[in-house]
């Protein structure tokens, strides 16, 4: 195993290691960590957990959540993952899954699951410079799992009504919807997410839900930074303890 980095967030109440060159999560993480509706004593599952940040923040953010399960195929990944849940005293409520998505079944998780959690690879695999690390590679671009796969899995995996949670770069929003209402999930609400005011937005942020009738609701932008140098107040306060 490769040295880790060591970061802290809320304040110091929340600890993570991550690989120095390969897999690090991002901003993405925290706003969905976030913004994700949970209720309490949901069952959730994040696919493509990495170093396992996600479950860390919405148990965090969620104290009466009942159990996170987060799926990771890199081994090296699922390992920092598990680490970092136990180092975190979160192991009663997060489980981390060393899995290939595309083969999971509700028995893995001891039965379908209330939310599926998800930051997806950003690019298909035949879109741009596939990086030559290993562990990035896989994480931006489509190489073990394609956004279809997700989908499907996330169909699976929910029970009657539930929901799917995504962030995702808003370029390729069409591509997900249509992945969503191939695999029977409605997508229900999205929301816009900017690099600043004066910007066009990168992400979007997708609340969907399995076997729904149509119909979405567009909501007010989320704006990352008031400035070069700030983030706005609504990006604060998610990484206030």
């Amino acid at each position: 195993m490769s040295k880790w980095t060591h970061d802290t967030f809320f304040r110091g109440r929340i600890s993570v290691k991550q690989p120095p060159d390969g897999y690090r999560f991002s901003v993405d993480a925290v706003i969905l960590g976030n913004l994700a509706r949970i209720k309490p004593g949901n069952r959730i599952l994040d696919l493509g957990t990495g170093c396992g940040v996600l479950p860390l923040i919405l148990c965090y953010r969620n104290p009466e959540l009942s159990q996170v399960f987060g799926v990771e195929i890199q081994p090296e990944l699922a390992e920092i993952a598990a680490v970092n849940t136990r180092e975190n005293r979160m192991g009663d409520r997060i489980t981390i899954l060393e899995r290939d998505v595309k083969s999971m079944a509700p028995a893995d998780t001891g039965g379908p699951v209330d939310a599926v959690v998800c930051n997806p690879p950003h690019f298909a695999p035949n879109s741009g410079r596939i990086n030559p690390d290993s562990q990035k590679a896989v994480a931006r671009h489509e190489i073990r799992i394609t956004l279809p796969d997700l989908t499907a899995a996330a169909g699976r995996m929910l029970g009657a009504g539930g929901r799917m949670i995504v962030i995702y770069p808003s370029e390729r929003l069409v591509d997900l919807l249509d992945a969503m209402r191939r695999a029977h999930i409605e997508p229900k609400e999205l929301r816009m997410i900017h690099p600043g005011p004066s910007t066009q937005a990168r992400r979007v942020l997708v609340h969907a839900a399995l076997e729904k009738n149509p119909g979405v609701k567009v909501s007010p932008p989320l704006y990352i930074r008031r400035d070069a140098n700030s983030y706005t107040d609504e990006l604060e306060a998610m990484f206030a303890p």
